[in-house]
């Protein structure tokens, strides 16, 4: 599969996923490299606000096993996830493009 099949099919899968308290309303994804050149699959997720200071960290935990191996399926590199909450007015532009 091409990188980008493969970051449509990582989107569409990360999109309407739960984890535990962890709702991703919607994801942008791209294929990076990390300060030493190894590639890196970059994930910013738009997420329901956490219901007291932050997020469970089972929650976090889980979400971002499930898109590491979502992404290792997909033969996309090791993966590196952001989570951005709904309250962040700024940051919600970059979904909507």
């Amino acid at each position: 599969m091409r990188p980008e099949g493969a970051l449509g099919e990582l989107s569409d899968f990360a999109v309407g996923h739960e984890s535990g308290e962890i709702h991703v309303h919607a994801a942008s994804l791209a294929l990076d490299e990390r300060r030493d050149g190894e590639p890196v699959t970059r994930i910013m997720l738009l997420v329901n606000d956490p219901a007291g200071d932050t997020w469970e960290l089972d929650s976090v935990l889980r979400l971002r096993r499930d898109l590491a191996r979502r992404a290792v399926e997909l033969g996309l590199p090791t993966v590196s996830v952001s989570l951005v909450p709904e309250s962040d007015a700024d940051s919600v532009e970059d979904f909507v493009r």
